[in-house]
């Protein structure tokens, strides 16, 4: 029989131009095979197994109460607790109000009725709510409740044009004739400094402007994709390598950064600088002793679970419970007793009842059988999230057919039960180091780490990336698809560009982002060197005296002084230069993922993760 499925399963892998049938000889095999197939058996996923999940035959919804009824059979190996956070994808998480047991599907007698404790219910809060008094980098929003409640000052009227500077000198003009007064007498335009600042106004910020304000113009998305296609082959020819053009000042473009004089052995402080939102996400001091301690109480709970329902019949709660005769096993059955109080064996037929479910959620499910899954602790609380990715086999199956992936680009992520869009960054995965290096683009091949903004998700957990498409339908062109510019749920279609599996949260891992200034020796003598053409101005050169620097044929160095007023330097090297060398500055700095704006996709702001 076995010999019979082996070849069947070669008979429906081979080529579609291949005829090989699979011949059953007699009624006695044909029987055999049959047998074999019904009575094997497929183990589900392991991290199905670690969280109670329901697939409903029947749910009902209740507007006036904001109620939702799920009725079905419980799966997984631990029991419900009623006491855990319900998940259900594309609606939301929400508490679980009460849940009955049925012993027997087809008769309402004997039912058990839990309802879960107010005080006991762990809470929806997704993020963290930073105290004024707990340091410096969770000092967010407290200042600008200090603004509100001063009076706005309106700006005095001055010339039109006229920067706030200059409008201070009116203060000498005569104290009997106000400023209005002046500028009427000498016919000039008066303002409020409306003027000034459209003219001093700033465009965006070259680093925080991306790809979501392109329209859906093809022409746009065509010269789009052709750059994004440009900069990555300039990445892999000359990575991380930044030219900046003369009238740039080096010191001020490159504030943030730093450099290092090891990459893997310097010293970083993993709680400097931190941007404003790190402040209302969760930290773990030690995510894996977390998540090993929360895997091992599910598991003791699993072993009590199954010797009381082996011994006792054990359904749901502590008074399903039978008491023993001996002394030793009375008091085995007390605390077995506290330990499955208000949970309910798996395998049983259920009807869990959800509460504060809106008619807007209720209204996002998309199919008629629902699925609802428990949360392990700590698993609705939101962190930085690192993941082990792949590109999947069907992205850039040819070159011409997807744009380049870059960091930052929204991207949504499928993480077990749960999906929420995101801005992730993409990484090495570096084991002998604490930091990580920062990969512009996401390869074709092999693996890289992925870090976004989610909720907390313990291993094992596969993952799924999902880029969005264009809600514009393409029909002319297939080369014109580029998704990087397309704002995140515009549209249900998603196309499937990696996936992996999850590595854990860890809000301290530092992920840093390297340039490399590049400059080149022009007279050379022994282990001396004049290079030009890193800097334009010998203030950039004072500035950056203190960093090291290396050529591309493995020489150390530092910059002696500067040379001129163009920006050229002398350079003292470990060994004599050749002249055809390049020599190179790199600096770090560390960069976090982003949050996507989620307004129109029912979030309340745009630092919202929507989970579904």
């Amino acid at each position: 029989a076995k010999s019979l499925v082996v070849d069947l399963v070669d008979a429906d892998t081979m080529e579609e131009n291949a005829t090989t049938p699979v011949v059953v000889t007699s009624n006695s095999q044909t029987a055999t095979l049959i047998r074999t197939l019904c009575q094997g058996s497929s183990s589900p996923p392991k991290w199905t197994l670690l969280r109670s999940n329901l697939l409903s035959q029947t749910h009902v919804y209740h507007p006036s109460t904001q109620t939702l009824e799920l009725t079905g059979y419980l799966r997984g190996h631990p029991p419900l607790d009623i006491h855990q956070l319900i998940h259900v994808p594309t609606m939301g998480t929400f508490q679980l109000g009460s849940a009955v047991a049925h012993p027997s599907r087809n008769s309402s007698s004997g039912d058990i009725v839990l309802t879960a404790d107010t005080e006991r219910m762990p809470g929806l809060e997704l993020f963290a709510d930073p105290h004024s008094l707990d340091g410096e980098q969770n000092l967010i929003g407290f200042d600008d409740l200090d603004e509100e409640d001063e009076e706005e000052e309106v700006p005095m009227a001055r010339p039109a044009g006229w920067s706030d500077y200059q409008a201070s000198w009116l203060e000498g003009v005569d104290e009997n004739d106000d400023a209005q007064t002046f500028c009427t007498q000498q016919s000039i335009d008066i303002d409020h400094g409306e003027y000034a600042t459209s003219l001093n106004k700033k465009g965006k910020d070259a680093d925080d402007a991306n790809d979501d304000d392109l329209d859906n113009d093809f022409a746009q998305r065509a010269a789009h994709k052709a750059s994004l296609q440009k900069s990555t082959t300039e990445e892999l020819e000359f990575p991380d390598e930044l030219e900046l053009p003369p009238d740039v000042t080096a010191s001020t473009r490159l504030a943030r950064y730093r450099a290092l004089k090891s990459f893997r052995k310097s010293a970083w402080d993993a709680r400097e600088n931190l941007p404003g939102e790190y402040g209302k996400l969760y930290h773990f001091a030690s995510f894996k002793s977390t998540q090993r301690d929360v895997l091992r109480d599910s598991q003791d709970i699993c072993g009590v679970a199954d010797l009381a329902r082996f011994e006792r019949g054990w359904i749901a709660g502590p008074e399903n419970t039978k008491s023993a005769t001996d002394g030793d096993d009375m008091e085995d059955g007390s605390e077995e007793e506290d330990e499955l109080e208000g949970c309910i064996a798996s395998g049983t037929y259920v009807t869990i009842t959800l509460i504060s479910v809106s008619s807007t959620a209720y209204a996002a499910a998309t199919t008629k059988f629902l699925t609802a899954v428990s949360l392990l602790p700590h698993e609705h609380k939101a962190s930085v999230l690192h993941m082990n990715i792949s590109p999947s086999n069907t992205s850039y199956t040819t070159s011409s057919l997807f744009s380049p992936l870059k960091s930052k680009t929204p991207l949504t992520l499928r993480c077990g039960w749960r999906t929420w869009t995101t801005k992730p960054i993409f990484s090495q995965l570096n084991l002998n180091c604490d930091k990580h290096k920062l990969e512009k683009f996401m390869g074709r091949q092999g693996f890289l780490a992925l870090s976004a903004y989610g909720p907390v998700t313990y291993a094992p957990c596969p993952v799924m990336v999902f880029q969005p498409t264009p809600s514009t339908p393409v029909a002319t062109d297939i080369t014109l698809m580029d998704t990087a510019s397309t704002p995140p749920n515009t549209s249900n279609n998603r196309e499937l560009v990696a996936v992996g599996s999850m590595l854990g949260a860890d809000a301290d891992r530092i992920i840093i982002k390297r340039v490399i200034l590049t400059g080149y020796p022009t007279r050379v003598h022994k282990r001396h060197a004049t290079v030009k053409y890193m800097f334009y101005n010998p203030d950039d050169v004072k500035w950056f005296k203190p960093a090291g620097l290396s050529t591309k044929h493995g020489l150390q160095g530092h910059i002696i002084e500067s040379v001129g007023v163009h920006g050229s330097m002398k350079c003292l090297f470990n060994a004599p230069v050749k002249q055809h060398d390049t020599v190179c500055l790199p600096l770090y700095k560390r960069v976090f993922p982003k949050f996507v704006d989620t307004s129109e996709n029912g979030g309340s702001s745009g630092d919202d993760l929507v989970i579904l």
